[in-house]
This record gives C-alpha cells, structure tokens and sequence, in this order.
C-alpha cells in the first residue's frame, strides 16, 4: 500500500503580495508564506508596522519587502504593480468597517467602506492576474472576507454587503483568452 502523502507547502521561488500586511490576518498570512519560503512584499498605508515587519521576516531567514500605497489610489496601484513585475501569489486582505445602525450611515461611510472592501479589492485582484496572464504564468488570488458576509450583523450593513459581495463575486477568469493563468 501507498500512503498519501500531503503535497509541499513550500512556496520557494515564489513571490507573494500581501494588502493590509501591517497587523491582524494580513500580517500573519505574510509571515506564513515567508515561514514557507515565498518573497513576500507586504502592502499597506503604514510605513512604520510593514517596515518592523519586514525587517522581523529578514531577522528569521525570510525574503520581504514593503511597499506603502492606498489600494483605493488605483492609479497608484497599477502604476506600482507594473513596476513589480507579475506576483504568483495575491493575499487581498485590506479592508474597513465604520459600525453605524442603518440609519446612521452617511455618504463618506458607504463610499470608504465600498471602495475599500470591494471596489479596491476588485482591481488590486485585476492588476495582479493582468501581470500573470501577460507573463503566461499561473498564480493563487485569495481574497480575505468574513463570515459577516453570510450572516449580517447590526450596526455593519455596509461592511456586510461588501463582505458578501467578495464571497459572491465570480473567478477572475475562466476566459479562454487567460487559460495560461489560473486563480
């Protein structure tokens, strides 16, 4: 008999983009995927937390490097991720919430937590397959949400619907023109 054997974790040659990577999940997937050997370039507005970071996966034998951008600046985004060349890996993990009741949301609530959670969300996942696809090369697009997505919660509608609108939103491609990558 043959055990199953469980496929390599590792993720050497590889490299990773992390959005949000300052602190929560954002930094605990950056730290794991370089724990796994990818080169991982952790995103985020806050210089100082994807600096110290950074600097702490270099210190334990890892590969980072930083890059600081608001993924809503979308000219920003592409003009960066042009320059980067094409990431194997995307962990889209930014995000937001403003808790207010139904009632309370303003205009300036929707509109940060939309184009964060979603509309950020969405071309930061098209920049990084467009430079897969260019390149003909696969890679993984993993996009953080919540189980609020599903279930709802008061004083959350808006961050709620954007959290389902990433469980809802469809692949990236399965169009014949991208086969040569995958998501």
């Amino acid at each position: 008999m043959t055990l199953p054997r469980t496929p390599s974790m590792r993720l050497d040659n590889r490299r990773a983009l992390v959005t949000g990577a300052g602190r929560g999940i954002g930094l605990a997937a950056a730290a794991a995927l370089a724990e796994a050997g990818a080169h991982v370039t952790l995103l985020a507005r806050t210089a100082v937390e994807i600096t110290a970071a950074a600097d702490e996966i270099r210190t334990e034998g890892g590969h980072a490097d930083t890059l600081v951008l608001d993924v809503t600046d979308l000219q920003a985004v592409r003009a960066a991720l042009e320059s980067a060349g094409p990431f194997d890996i995307l962990v889209n993990n930014a995000g937001t919430n403003r808790p207010r009741s139904f009632l309370d949301v303003t205009e300036d609530d929707y509109d940060a937590i939309t184009s964060l959670n979603l509309r950020a969300a969405y071309f930061v996942a098209q920049s990084v397959a467009s430079r897969l696809a260019a390149a003909g090369k696969p890679g993984s697009i993993i996009h953080i949400s919540s189980q609020m997505g599903h279930v709802g919660g008061q004083n959350r509608t808006v961050y709620c619907m954007t959290k389902h609108g990433i469980e809802a939103s469809p692949k990236p491609w399965p169009s014949t023109s991208h086969r040569s990558a995958s998501a």
